[in-house]
């Protein structure tokens, strides 16, 4: 009797040394995820602990090295012993082949691995993409902006390391008008080969005088008005984020019609425009609203006057927080002075923060948040220029 006393006194006890463990192991991954991937927009770290028999078992999947090491790390030094399942992406399957380039005028980049999913962000004909994994026909992808998304095959060429630096150090233009069609010979009256936007990015094959022959990252080649492209290196030296500049640029969108996910002028939401105004003047900034918040300086703002604020400020709307909510940023406006903003909601368009006004929205005032300045702050305080990605060639 005493014996079988002992041994179940020996499972209880060794079971509840496998329910600690359990715990700790799922706790430790917890920290390590708010450690180096507290936003899982833009990093990829999904662990969990499961007990397999005696064996605790680590499964899931990351991009992060530094934070798989980190976490076993922890979990010996706590004395616990696992297994290791976890995937360190890229995949092996995609043989090496662990950059993209978009092949489209614009390609939509959904949040799950299905044409029907949500729409979580957008990127450019010519945009480098980071590719971690293949699931059926879709890839899971990472815009420059760091951004992860599931791209369908069509939208992007698939390109080793040495291939994705060939194409970087080719001679590249950039598109610097809106709707602009690449055709089968140097004439606008013959087929066209792919319509074109502002910031599409093609490989020059040859200047013709009137027409520049142009090729896609597909191998597919194209005629465009040579007065529509400008090289790659020579637009990003160009670049001059002032206030001018980027207002010019956020009206030049007005009427675009608003699209949940969109950043691209066949349409955008209100983050995506902000965006892109930004990025044709040579900065990048974060994808979302939540996210672009946290750079540039923070603007101390009187809603009565609207008085600190400058043009080309960021403004952002949404939820205060109270005791039992957090704060929620839900949408982002530019200012223009004199009390107007400019953003998407709808379609872009112009409104005012000033009661005086008939373009007033008492929403806006109601729901304000905070307000960034972006302009001034390259470099600094998150605000990222363009030729500081390794995306960007300057080559003239």
């Amino acid at each position: 009797m005493s014996r079988i006393v002992l041994l179940l006194g020996l499972l209880a006890s060794w079971g509840c040394q496998q329910k600690y463990q359990l715990q700790l192991a799922k706790q430790i991954a917890e920290e390590t995820k708010q450690q180096y991937a507290p936003d899982k927009r833009v990093a990829l770290f999904r662990i969990d602990s499961l007990q397999k028999g005696k064996t605790l078992v680590v499964v899931g999947e990351t991009n992060l090295p530094n934070a798989k090491n980190s976490f076993y790390e922890k979990l010996k030094k706590a004395g616990v012993t696992t297994t290791d399942k976890i995937i360190l992406l890229p995949a092996a399957d995609l043989m090496g082949k662990h950059f993209g380039v978009v092949n489209a005028s614009v390609c939509n980049i959904r949040s799950e691995p299905k044409h029907s999913a949500e729409l979580a962000t957008q990127a450019l004909l010519g945009t480098s993409l980071k590719v971690w994994k293949k699931n059926g026909d879709f890839y899971l992808v990472q815009t420059p902006d760091d951004y992860f998304g599931w791209l369908d095959h069509g939208g992007l060429v698939l390109l080793t390391a040495v291939e994705h630096q060939q194409w970087l150090k080719s001679q590249l233009a950039i598109v610097n008008q809106d709707y602009v069609f690449a055709y089968e010979k140097p004439d606008n009256n013959t087929g066209k080969v792919s319509d074109l936007l502002a910031g599409n990015i093609l490989q020059i094959v040859e200047n013709q005088g009137k027409f520049t022959l142009a090729a896609f990252p597909d191998g597919r080649f194209g005629f465009i008005e040579s007065a529509r492209l400008e090289p790659l290196g020579k637009w990003l030296n160009s670049r001059e984020a002032n206030a001018n500049n980027i207002i010019i640029s956020a009206k030049e969108m007005m009427g675009r019609p608003y699209l949940w996910g969109g950043t691209s002028g066949k349409g955008m939401d209100c983050s995506g425009f902000t965006k892109m105004a930004f990025f044709l003047n040579g900065i990048q900034l974060p994808r979302d609203a939540s996210q672009q918040v946290h750079v540039g300086e923070l603007v101390e703002t009187d809603t009565a006057t609207w008085s600190n604020l400058v043009p080309g400020d960021l403004l952002y709307f949404g939820r205060h927080a109270s005791p039992d909510k957090k704060e929620r940023i839900t949408h982002v406006a530019m200012y223009l002075g004199e009390g107007r903003i400019i953003h998407a909601s709808g379609m872009v368009k112009i409104e005012s923060l000033y009661r005086r006004d008939p373009g007033f929205v008492e929403d806006r005032v109601k729901t304000f948040i905070r307000a960034r300045r972006i302009i001034g702050q390259e470099g600094t305080n998150g605000v990222v220029r363009l030729t500081d990605l390794p995306y960007f060639q300057l080559k003239p």
